[in-house]
């Protein structure tokens, strides 16, 4: 199991979310989860989702190469598929309240 930070404007936002690497984590993602046992859940090169077997709502923030928010969606319910977000390069799924972001915002994964 591999951790990062997650910085939003250089201010950690994520101070230990997962990084989501082999086949079987990025499968099961929230599937069937209440708790996470971390802040996040982080996806590199992952472009779209969905909510079926989410047992939870949750947040998805959808990340750009250069570090800008391209999308973000919050509050999602159970069993929904998400529009692709195109020049993704991270996803970061999260519970709890939506982070409050604004255009020019940049986001950095910083691995431990």
């Amino acid at each position: 199991m591999k951790f990062c930070k997650v910085l939003l404007n250089g201010e950690v936002l994520f101070s230990k979310a997962r990084m989501m690497e082999t086949f079987f984590e990025r499968l099961s993602g929230l599937m069937f989860k209440k708790n996470i046992g971390c802040n996040a859940l982080v996806f590199k090169d992952c472009a779209s989702i969905h909510s079926f077997f989410c047992i939870v709502i949750f947040n998805a923030l959808f990340i750009g190469k250069d570090g800008k928010i391209l999308n973000h969606f919050t509050k999602i319910p159970k069993n929904k598929i998400l529009p692709s977000v195109f020049g993704a390069k991270y996803l970061i799924e999260y519970l709890n309240e939506p982070v409050k972001i604004s255009d020019n915002d940049i986001i950095e994964i910083v691995e431990l």
